[in-house]
């Protein structure tokens, strides 16, 4: 058996979901003209679903002819 699905991608794609809910607060933020802190709060919790998409990604298995440069934490 070769399965070369990701095994994580369900869980990937609903981070993916609730990354783009966080940038529609933002938007919404600034149509409302919110706080600063506001704004702060939904990019931080921005990053940490960042991050934990990375780590899942990361603990994918590479394929032989993958070229991996991660550029992303630079």
């Amino acid at each position: 058996l070769n399965n070369k699905n990701m095994r994580y991608r369900s869980v990937v794609l609903d981070m993916t979901v609730t990354l783009d809910a966080k940038l529609k607060q933002l938007e919404t933020a600034v149509n409302r003209q919110q706080p600063v802190r506001d704004f702060l709060q939904v990019i931080g919790e921005s990053k940490e679903i960042l991050m934990e998409i990375q780590s899942y990604i990361e603990r994918e298995e590479r394929s032989a002819g993958e070229i991996n440069k991660t550029n992303y934490n630079k």
